[in-house]
């Protein structure tokens, strides 16, 4: 029941009827099972085991990874759109001007192999990529050498851990045009951190995060990141990993 209503985000007065049951069963089943399940995959596996060392990466390194051998994660952020809130201070917190709509944002991070490694919490849409980067506590996790890849959003030189590099798309500033090396730069990098984006499809396939309905809002933060480690559950991004492993 929980599972048909994050994949497919039936009713609960669908599911109620499926199932025989009450309404009100159908929302204590899945407010207690997405607990439940997140306490086992999320706080028991993917928080516990943290972002895989440099060394582990590097063991299942996809080819798209040859001109970024020290990197660790790819790094990019996701939103999901939700109801007005009632409030107007959250209005004004939620609303993304990315989006147009009101939305909550979290930031995802898959190692080399496209595995998701790292999920924040959900925050106002409002918020930068770079306060939540900065929030959320993923470059603590991080040691010298490490090397970060994102997109231009994420402008966090500053916020580094001493040692950590960061890779991102050059900007174009005032030149018309990119310079051939760096056109070649962007192509790279673009090449190895769309596992992310990839990963980020994967989970909104998840037909819950399309809309979380106004009764499980207190639980969206859980709803999201178990939605991540159930995308771990599912056969490999690269088609190398799967074949190397034989999934």
């Amino acid at each position: 029941m929980t599972l048909m209503k994050l994949r497919l985000n039936y009713r609960d007065m669908d599911l109620a009827v499926r199932f025989s049951t009450s309404r009100a069963t159908v929302s204590n089943i899945i407010n207690t099972y997405v607990s439940v399940l997140h306490e086992i995959f999320y706080e028991g596996v993917l928080k516990e085991l943290g972002i895989p060392s440099q060394l582990k990466c590097k063991g299942s390194m996809p080819k798209s990874f040859d001109e970024f051998a020290s990197a660790r994660i790819a790094m990019d952020a996701t939103e999901v759109i939700q109801d007005v809130p009632s409030d107007m201070n959250s209005q004004s917190l939620s609303y993304s001007n990315y989006k147009s709509r009101h939305t909550v944002k979290a930031l995802t991070c898959v190692a080399p192999n496209g595995a998701l490694v790292f999920t924040s919490e959900l925050y106002p849409g409002s918020t930068s990529d770079a306060a939540i980067v900065d929030h959320c506590g993923v470059l603590k996790q991080l040691q010298p050498g490490d090397l970060v890849l994102a997109d231009k959003g994420f402008n966090i030189f500053d916020k580094l851990p001493a040692g950590v590099s960061l890779n991102i798309p050059p900007f174009l500033s005032n030149k018309a045009h990119f310079t051939k090396e760096e056109a070649k730069l962007c192509y790279k990098i673009g090449k190895a951190r769309i596992h992310v984006e990839r990963a980020n499809e994967r989970i909104k396939n998840y037909s819950i995060l399309d809309h979380i309905p106004a009764q499980y809002r207190p639980i969206s933060t859980k709803i999201f990141q178990l939605c991540c480690c159930l995308v771990n559950l599912q056969a490999p991004l690269l088609k190398e990993i799967a074949d190397k492993y034989e999934f």
